[in-house]
C-alpha cells in the first residue's frame, strides 16, 4: 500500500509531525511504502480560480513544487495530512494543498454522483494538534472540510487530534494518542 503524508507544519519537530511520524512508522512495519512532503519548504502558490482544470485541462495549470505532490496524492492508496491548528484552522501550507486539490474535481462536479477524477476513494488520516486545551475549541475543523474531502474522494476520514500541546514534545504527555495511532494502523494495514 502506498501512503503519502503531507506535513503542514513549519516545525519539523512539532507535535502534529511527531504523531504523523509515529503513525507512519507503524504503517512501515506493516509493509506500507511511504512518501513524505514537507509543504513549508516548497515554493507553491494558491489556487488561482482560473477554472482551467474544469475547461481545457484535467490537472492544475500551475507548475510549481506542489505539482509532484498532487501527482503523488493522485497515485496514493492512503493519505495522511498532519497540521497544527493555527488561528482556528489548518496551517496555510496545508490549506494551499487543499485548495489546489480542487483540480481533482471534474467539470460540473456538484451535480455528479462521482465528482472526483481520482481513480478510487482514498482513506485519509487527518492529524491535528492544537495548543488550546479545550477539546471543543476548533472541533469544527474536520466537519468543515468533510464535504470537500468527500467531493475529492478523500474518503473514510480517520481523525487523530491532539489538544493541549503547545510546546515541542508535549505530545509525549498523551500516550493514549500514540495507542490510538497504533490501533488505527492495525485497522488500516493489519497487525504487524
Amino acid at each position: 500500500m502506498k501512503v503519502v503524508c503531507l506535513y503542514g507544519s513549519p516545525r519539523k519537530q512539532g507535535n502534529s509531525t511527531a504523531l504523523a511520524r509515529h503513525f507512519l512508522d507503524q504503517a512501515r512495519q506493516r509493509g506500507a511504502s511511504i512518501e513524505e512532503f514537507y509543504l513549508n519548504g516548497m515554493a507553491l502558490r494558491g489556487c488561482q480560480g482560473c477554472n482551467r482544470c474544469k475547461t481545457d485541462l484535467e490537472t492544475c495549470v500551475l507548475k510549481d513544487d506542489l505539482t509532484p505532490v498532487l501527482d503523488a496524492v493522485f497515485a496514493a492508496d492512503l493519505l495522511v495530512f498532519a497540521s497544527p491548528v493555527y488561528y482556528g484552522d489548518v496551517s496555510a501550507q496545508l490549506k494551499m494543498f487543499i485548495d489546489r486539490s480542487y483540480s481533482y474535481l471534474k467539470p460540473n462536479y456538484i451535480k455528479r454522483s462521482k465528482p472526483s477524477r481520482l481513480p478510487a476513494p482514498k482513506p485519509l488520516v487527518f492529524i491535528l494538534s492544537q495548543g488550546h486545551s479545550d477539546v471543543d475549541r476548533f472541533a469544527d475543523i474536520l466537519p468543515r472540510y468533510s464535504q470537500l474531502f468527500s467531493w475529492t474522494a478523500f474518503a473514510d476520514t480517520h481523525p487523530l487530534r491532539l489538544t493541549d500541546v503547545y510546546f515541542p514534545d508535549d505530545h509525549t504527555a498523551h500516550p493514549e494518542l500514540l495507542a490510538q495511532a497504533d490501533a488505527l494502523a492495525d485497522q488500516l494495514f493489519g497487525k504487524p
